[in-house]
């Protein structure tokens, strides 16, 4: 019995083993399996991990959302009137500067909490099901219904969802300033699905252009998003009538009653300053988008409302109807605001030297909140006053409205005249006049001296100025602050000559000591700025200069301790209140003086630098300051012939910094500075910016160091970077094209341009492969490079081909056509055919040939000009074809070509086609270019081949080509209306080939709005209304009825064709 037990037991134990080791096995076989799907649903689970976080936070459940659930989460998520205020910011120039400021939770800048969340719950809002919302809405379904439903059901399903989310987030959310354009888009989005609704319905209704019940605030924060954009002026006045339709209402009437019962006059007010709000900021709006009329409308509006626009609003709206003459409206605008402000209590600053403001009333119906000083309405009142007298040239209602203006503003309380006034006194035309105005002004303390200051200073009087700013002192009319800044605008406005006897002048007329020298920094800046107008060449520059950067010492030494002398040598003493900053020390060094003041200036620099703290302004910006003094004292030592001297203050300042030069510095400097280890180990080299290699090669003449300085600046850039560097991507490509333009500029009397250009453009691609276009595709593909190094390998060759084609006509002309075909050969082959298109641009475009005028071409080598841009134009065509056919365009190692550059193209063929014209027509007449075209004349000139009907006839072909090329590259939809002029031009320059303009015409007839009227008119004006006139009456037949009309045959053939049609 006890064997049998045991069997059974050993038998039940195998058994046991045998299924874990089947179902182990299973598991690993399995494991692969279950590891790709859950690397394929991980992409799902992070983009849907921010939804199920707020499904979960917000109790909507796994399925489909309810409408009940999702109003719910509206509701938490965006209460009513609440939100997180926020002070106002203005994002952009269109926003409502002028309106008021308000704070609090109706604020149309007020901010809601979550409002990060507003896109997603319209996410949410597309997942409602039919159902629920049938349930949710008491309707009457039946189970079959709804699962027979239409799509069309289930999409008004839907869009009702999501169209009532955005509308409840357009009334309670509010979203920062910075992200206006996230409501306009829920706006845009909300008028989509109103339009789908309304088309899918039964019945159709007029759509509203925003949500029902939107309070005063909502439309508020609506509409500061709204001002934004100029082109919104519309929907803000469609807005500010929605508000105004539903504050007005019997309901909202009786609504506004029952809350004020309960609230008290709080909700009331808050309305109020709404609307106001919105006024100002829908005139504002009118304003920006130059709708004077709509302006001047809604200006009365606001008016009639009991509300005065404020002073910036009405000063542009004086200047939108200044431009137009509508004088009348300034000139009522003028009287009523005058009549406002006299019947309204207002306060001043006080004059006696008091900085301080008496408030003595509030305004009524101000526009801010805060009561606006005295001289804010000066601007409106001057600038109305201009636009009268100068703009609209009406002087006597100009002297009208100033006598008027002067009786009801005797002591000048009300405003002040600024700059604009003295503009408009010009325009009055008796002397008499003028002055009698002026005195009447000034005697009754009616000008703003600080303003008048400043608009004499913008126009550069400053002997004006400051004879007001000494009538300013002595009536006590500017405060302290505006003295300072008065005193700042004026030095700024004088020049070099004339600032110490300006300086000495304000400092005697603000009853400082005499002869004393103590300004603010702000002045020393503006002292040191300054430069002697007087040329190098005349005898008194140098007494000038010198009496300068004397006067600029003196200047230094008496306001800062650290400039003070003591037996010649600078003192730093230990403990200074003011010290000078390494701006003022580089500006100081800019004028000549001294190699040795130079450097004991930058010894001071020297020990300014080392106490400037890191928390310093004068430290702060004290590392480029540094470099402008080291700059300038090398150049006043090499200026006085102290070379050596030179030599060792360049070694003394690279042993302990880097250096970059500047431009000038570059002119003589000695080369070995710019090698490393070259017998001081410890000296760094001198290392050159981008920036500042451009204008050096820009306006250097000795091309011969610049191409020595670009090669030791190539090794030292190469020298820095691992691996192979290729000369072409070592310096930017402006600074190629610069130094092709230097060649140019420096080598073309010698009669070897087009050498040294060869010379450096092999130089500039030693580091690239370069394959003709007879190269198989293969190779072809392979060679193909990075977009960037293309577009420099393409400026490079543009500017070489320019040198080449730059000498006179001579022996070299036929080598160097040859050339110039090979290298674009190599070039385009290697960019697949694609030019830049900033290097196809009329400004580029015109250096190769410019457009042929009435007269003679003014640009040498017109001949193989044409030539060699009909060769680039045939050389993009095949590197976009490819040799075998169509695959260049489909090819995976290039980007698409860009239809601009088609355009471009099209116009280079048709310039090529105008001036091939002008030469047979020269060959015709027996006559030859002028000596301003080809100055000189040889045997390779005479036996020059002239334009054949073949090489005619090869233009249209190229521009047909080109039009079929763009239409399977890029589109039909990608062409523009003048792209099918230029081929009609083309074709009637090449010889009148009508056939093959009408064949392009039929081919893009088949695609609707590639071909227009205007179309039809340019080819009856170039080929005849003969030609075609079937294919144009069947497609524009009242065009060609235009165009025929003064032709018996032609018009019977039209009115026949339109019958036929009509049948």
């Amino acid at each position: 019995m006890l064997g049998v037990f045991s069997f059974v037991f050993l038998l039940l134990f195998c058994f046991l083993h045998a299924c874990i080791f089947i179902l182990s096995s299973i598991s690993y076989l399995l494991l692969p399996i279950c590891a790709l799907l859950q690397a394929q649903g991980g992409v799902q689970v992070t983009c849907l991990r921010s939804a199920r976080l707020l499904r979960g936070e917000l109790r909507l459940g796994a399925g489909a959302v309810s409408p009940a659930a999702l109003r719910d989460a509206l509701r938490r998520l965006f209460p009513p009137f609440c939100g997180k205020t926020r002070r106002h910011t203005y994002g952009t120039a269109a926003s409502p500067r002028t309106a008021p400021r308000r704070e609090g939770h109706d604020s149309p800048y007020s901010v809601s909490g979550r409002w990060r969340d507003a896109l997603l719950l319209v996410e949410l809002s597309k997942m409602c099901s039919a159902s629920s919302v049938a349930d949710a809405r008491c309707e009457e379904s039946l189970p079959s219904r709804l699962a027979g439903a239409s799509p069309a059901t289930d999409a008004v399903t839907h869009a009702t969802a999501e169209s009532e989310t955005i509308a409840y987030l357009l009334r309670h959310c509010r979203f920062p300033v910075e992200c206006w354009r996230i409501s306009l888009n829920l706006l845009e989005r909300w008028r989509l699905l109103q339009s789908e609704t309304m088309s899918l319905g039964p019945f159709r209704k007029r759509t509203s252009f925003f949500p029902a019940d939107m309070s005063p605030a909502s439309c508020a924060h609506l509409m500061r998003n709204l001002s934004y954009t100029c082109v919104a002026w519309v929907d803000i006045l469609r807005l500010y009538e929605l508000a105004t339709r539903d504050v007005a209402a019997p309901e909202a009437a009786r609504r506004q009653r029952e809350t004020t019962d309960r609230a008290g006059d709080e909700p009331r007010a808050s309305r109020r300053v709404s609307l106001r709000w919105m006024r100002h900021t829908a005139l504002t709006s009118l304003l920006q988008a130059n709708q004077w009329k709509e302006s001047l409308q809604f200006y009365r509006h606001m008016l009639y409302q009991g509300d005065t626009p404020s002073h910036v609003s009405a000063g542009h709206l004086v200047q939108r109807l200044g431009k137009v003459g509508a004088w009348e409206a300034v000139f009522r605008i003028f009287e009523l605001h005058l009549k406002l402000i006299a019947a309204t209590p207002t306060y001043s600053t006080a004059r006696q030297g008091n900085d301080g403001v008496e408030h003595l009333s509030a305004r009524v119906a101000s526009p801010t909140a805060a009561p606006t000083r005295v001289g804010e309405w000066g601007t409106m009142f001057s600038m109305s006053l201009d636009v009268v007298g100068r703009v609209c040239r009406r002087p006597l209602i100009a002297m009208q409205m100033f006598n008027e203006a002067c009786n009801k503003n005797i002591d000048g309380s009300l405003f002040r005249w600024d700059g604009n006034f003295l503009s408009a006194v010009q325009s009055f035309p008796s002397e008499l006049d003028r002055v009698n105005v002026l005195r009447r002004a000034h005697a009754s303390g009616q000008l703003d001296h600080f303003k008048i200051i400043r608009g004499l200073v913008h126009h550069g009087k400053w002997l004006e100025a400051i004879a007001v700013f000494a009538d300013g002192l002595a009536t006590q009319q500017l405060h302290r602050r505006d003295i300072g800044r008065s005193r700042l605008n004026i030095l700024h406005a004088s020049s070099g000559d004339s600032v110490q006897a300006v300086l000495y002048c304000l400092q005697r007329l603000t009853r400082r000591p005499e002869n004393s020298l103590r300004v603010n920094d702000a002045e020393v800046e503006c002292v040191l700025s300054k430069v002697p107008s007087m040329l190098p060449t005349s005898s008194g520059a140098s007494f000038a200069s010198m009496a300068h950067w004397r006067f600029c010492l003196q200047v230094l030494s008496e306001n800062y301790a650290s400039f003070a002398t003591s037996g010649g040598r600078g003192v730093m003493p230990g403990i200074e209140g003011r010290r000078p900053t390494q701006r003022m020390v580089s500006l100081l060094l800019r004028h000549s003086m001294p190699w040795n003041v130079a450097l004991r200036i930058f010894e001071l620099s020297c020990r300014l630098n080392m106490a400037a703290t890191p928390y310093d302004p004068a430290g702060a910006s004290s590392t480029p300051s540094n470099v402008l003094i080291i700059n300038r004292v090398a150049h006043i030592l090499h200026a006085h012939g102290q070379r050596q001297r030179m030599i060792d203050f360049l070694d003394y300042v690279l042993c302990a910094s880097p250096l970059s030069p500047s431009s000038e510095l570059l002119e003589f400097v000695p080369l070995e500075f710019f090698s490393s280890n070259r017998g001081v180990p410890e000296r760094k080299p001198l290392m050159v910016e981008d920036k500042v290699l451009y204008h050096f090669v820009e306006t250097t003449m000795n091309w011969e160091r610049a191409l020595t300085l670009l090669h030791l600046v190539e090794d030292q850039r190469a020298g820095a970077v691992t691996g192979n560097v290729k000369p072409l991507q070592v310096i930017s490509a402006s600074v190629h094209c610069a130094t092709l333009k230097m060649l140019r500029r420096c080598c073309a009397a010698h009669g070897e341009l087009w050498l040294h250009s060869l010379q450096y453009f092999q130089h500039a691609v030693s580091g690239l492969h370069l394959l003709d276009c007879h190269t198989h595709p293969r190779r072809l593909a392979q060679q193909h490079g990075d977009t960037d190094v293309n577009t420099i390998l393409y400026c490079v060759l543009y500017e070489t081909l320019l040198n080449l084609l730059e000498e006179p006509s001579g022996a070299s002309i036929v080598l160097r056509e040859k050339n110039c075909f090979s290298l674009m050969e190599c070039v385009t082959a290697r960019c697949g055919g694609r030019i830049p298109t900033h290097m196809l641009l009329p400004n580029q475009m015109d250096r190769l040939l410019p457009r042929l005028g009435v007269g003679e071409p003014t640009v040498p080598n017109v001949e193989e000009r044409t030539r060699v841009s009909m060769k680039l134009i045939m050389c993009v065509l095949v590197g976009l074809l490819g040799s075998t056919g169509k695959e260049g365009l489909k090819s995976p190692h290039m980007t698409p070509p860009d239809a601009v550059m088609f355009y471009e193209l099209q116009k280079l063929v048709c310039r090529v086609a105008e001036y091939r014209h002008y030469l047979m027509r020269l060959h015709e007449t027996g006559q030859s270019l002028s000596n301003s075209a080809s100055p000189r004349k040889t045997a390779a000139t005479e036996k020059r081949v002239f334009p054949q009907p073949f090489q005619m006839g090869l233009l249209w072909q190229t521009s047909l080509e080109l039009l079929g090329c763009q239409c399977r590259a890029c589109g039909v939809d990608s062409m523009m209306p003048g792209t099918l002029k230029l081929v009609y031009r083309s074709c009637a320059t090449s010889g009148g080939q009508w056939e093959a303009a009408l064949h392009a015409t039929q081919y893009l007839l088949q695609h609707p709005g590639a071909v227009e009227g205007e179309h039809c008119a340019m080819y009856c004006s170039l080929f005849g209304w003969e030609r075609a006139l079937a294919v144009w009456c069947r497609h524009f037949p009242q065009q060609m009825l235009r165009e025929v009309s003064g032709h018996a045959k032609g018009l019977e053939y039209c009115m026949q064709s339109l019958e036929c049609a009509l049948e």
